[in-house]
This record gives C-alpha cells, sequence and structure tokens, in this order.
C-alpha cells in the first residue's frame, strides 16, 4: 500500500462531500476529485493486478465480483434509504428510472433524471462497473504499445473529445462529458498509462534524484503542489464548463499521484502528516464516506427543518456537522456491514 495516496483518497473524498455542502460555490471540489479518483483507480489496480495479467493469471469475472462485493450492497442499503426519504416527501419515481440503478447502467443514459436517482453519488459506481470490465484489456493495451503508438493514440482521443466538448448541447453537457462512462474512460486509462511511466527508466532515475533530496525540497515541491491545486481552483470558475468538467484535471491528477508516491517512503512535511495513523484510518472509510454523504445530509436537512432551522445555518457549522456525522457513520457501518458482508460471501462468491 501507497500510504500517501491511501489517506489522499480522504482529501479528495472530502473534496466531494465540501462541494455538496457548499453548493456551486465550491464546484471546483467535486470535479477535481472524481478526476483524482479515476486517474488514481487506473494507477493503484495497475499496481496490484498488473504483474498477473502479464502473466495470463487475471480473471476478469472474479475480479468484477469481487469488487462489486464491495461496494453494491452499500449501494443498495443507501439507495434504499433515500428512496425512503423521497418517499416521505412525496416524491416517486418510475420503474424505469430505478431500474437501471440497480443495475449500475445509469450513467450511460445521458438524462440528469436518471443518473440522479435516490442517492445521486452512485453514478461513479456505474462507471467503476465498466472501468473493472475492460481493466484488463486496456492494461494490455497501453503496456503492449510502443511509446509513438500511445501517442497517436492519445491524440485521436484527444481530436474526438475536443469534438465532442465543442459540439455536445449545454444541457447535456454534465451527462456526457461529466458523468458518461465513455468520456471518464480517459482519465481511467491516464492512470494506467501513469503507472506504465512509473515503472520506466526515465521515472527510476526521476524517483532517485526526488528521493535524495533534503526534506525541506521534498516539503518544497509538495507545498507547490498544493499551491498547484489552488492554482487551479482559482482559474475554474474562469473557465467554460465544457473544458473545467473532466478535462482540465487531465494533468494535474496524475502530477499529483506521481509526487506522493514517489515521496511515499521519504517525503516531506505533507507525506509525514499523511502518513499519521488516524489519516490512514480515514483513507480506509473514504469510500462509505462518500456513499453515505448524501444521505446524512438528507437527514441533518430533515433535522434543520423540524428545528426551524432551515436556511439560518451557517455554512461552517453545517461542514462541521455533515463531515463529522458522515464519518461517525461510516465507521461502523465499513466494520459492521460492508466488511462483515464482504467476509462472508467472498468464498461463496469467488
Amino acid at each position: 500500500m501507497i500510504k500517501t495516496l491511501h489517506s489522499l483518497r480522504f482529501v479528495f473524498i472530502m473534496f466531494i462531500v465540501l462541494s455538496h455542502i457548499i453548493g456551486p460555490a465550491f464546484d471546483f471540489g467535486g470535479e477535481c476529485g472524481v478526476s483524482f479518483f479515476f486517474v488514481l483507480s487506473g494507477f493503484v489496480l495497475s499496481l496490484a493486478y498488473g504483474e498477473r495479467i502479464r502473466e495470463g493469471s487475471f480473471r476478469t469475472v472474479p475480479f468484477v465480483k469481487k469488487q462489486l462485493l464491495k461496494f453494491y450492497p452499500l449501494h443498495l442499503l443507501t439507495m434504499s434509504a433515500m428512496l425512503v426519504m423521497d418517499a416521505r416527501l412525496g416524491v416517486f419515481y418510475e420503474w424505469y428510472r430505478l431500474l437501471p440503478n440497480v443495475l449500475l447502467l445509469q450513467s450511460w443514459i445521458p438524462d440528469d433524471s436518471f443518473f440522479f436517482v435516490a442517492n445521486g453519488s452512485s453514478w461513479f459506481l456505474s462507471d467503476m462497473l465498466f472501468f473493472y470490465l475492460v481493466f484488463s484489456a486496456l492494461f494490455l493495451f497501453i503496456h503492449q504499445s510502443s511509446v509513438k503508438g500511445l501517442a497517436l493514440f492519445g491524440s485521436l482521443c484527444l481530436l474526438i473529445y475536443v469534438h465532442l466538448a465543442v459540439s455536445v448541447p449545454e444541457e447535456k453537457i454534465n451527462a456526457i462529458l461529466y458523468a458518461s462512462p465513455v468520456t471518464r474512460i480517459i482519465e481511467f486509462m491516464l492512470g494506467i498509462a501513469l503507472f506504465r511511466f512509473y515503472r520506466s527508466d526515465v521515472s527510476r532515475r526521476w524517483r532517485t534524484w526526488l528521493e535524495s533530496r533534503t526534506e525541506l525540497m521534498k516539503s518544497l515541491l509538495e507545498v507547490l503542489m498544493v499551491l498547484i491545486i489552488v492554482g487551479f481552483a482559482t482559474a475554474y470558475p474562469q473557465l467554460s464548463p465544457r473544458l473545467r468538467c473532466a478535462s482540465l484535471f487531465w494533468p494535474l491528477a496524475p502530477a499529483i499521484i506521481f509526487l506522493f508516491a514517489t515521496v511515499d517512503r521519504q517525503g516531506g512535511l505533507i507525506a509525514r502528516w499523511l502518513h499519521q495513523p488516524w489519516m490512514l484510518w480515514l483513507g480506509g472509510i473514504s469510500f462509505e464516506i462518500y456513499l453515505l454523504h448524501m444521505l446524512v445530509m438528507r437527514v441533518t436537512q430533515s433535522v434543520y427543518l423540524l428545528l426551524g432551522f432551515e436556511g439560518v445555518v451557517p455554512t461552517l457549522l453545517s461542514v462541521v456537522v455533515n463531515t463529522v456525522l458522515t464519518i461517525l457513520v461510516a465507521w461502523p457501518v465499513k466494520k459492521y456491514f460492508v466488511d462483515k458482508i464482504y467476509g462472508k460471501l467472498i468464498k461463496h462468491v469467488i
């Protein structure tokens, strides 16, 4: 496990959570966080399974079953809870809108009314399920292609994406550029390509040079990366949604992952902070935080309404309350629901 990346999962999950609590003023956090996780997924899956794929011992079906067992029960639980809360408000969904969410196919339908049903965060799972299915094929393609071939393929993908980005109707930008697996798979492939570069001779020389720097130099590089993220956040509101929806983060997310993977064992101040046990613990429940945070927000909003506080709770207080409650709920859900189900069923499913 690369500890810095493990802890960064929580950091970027919080980007997403804060974007939902704060609203449009922090849309940057949601879009940056999602992009980071798509790239990170390609990278860490390659790190975990790349050797088996090269040896020919990797099997897609057991792999996908294993991944589904990790997140599908919690997906059904959170979706059901949100449906109950909607029903209390008299909000009901047609069966043909619910079915794609149950089957994790919702992000294939370019319509917000499908992929934001009940627990809207689950559209991410729809994309990831597709990426799991094609992972081994993508890994072999990226790792067996020549550098020139990959450059040509990447250029072709970029041209197609640019054409799509400038021609898609404005009302479909969110559905096609933000949520569709067809466009978001680019970031997953970037993660796989980053792993190939990470294991290359050029990268080894870079990493050897970086590892030989002083702690002060590494700390300065880590702070510089934080400042770059701040710079992207500052520029974000000024850019067209066609750019900032995803492609804005294509260079940023791999750079973050590469730097913090490199300084994992001997890093600067930020790397040492990411190695703290409590940060690693939070990284370990980040997925549960992601799937549960919108449900917690709905509950707190209901309590505010009941107490007559709706619309008067300061944003900072709302951030603190929702964050603390989500973490407090995520830990027992992981320990007593997600892990228990996984431990009992894994031998029967695979």
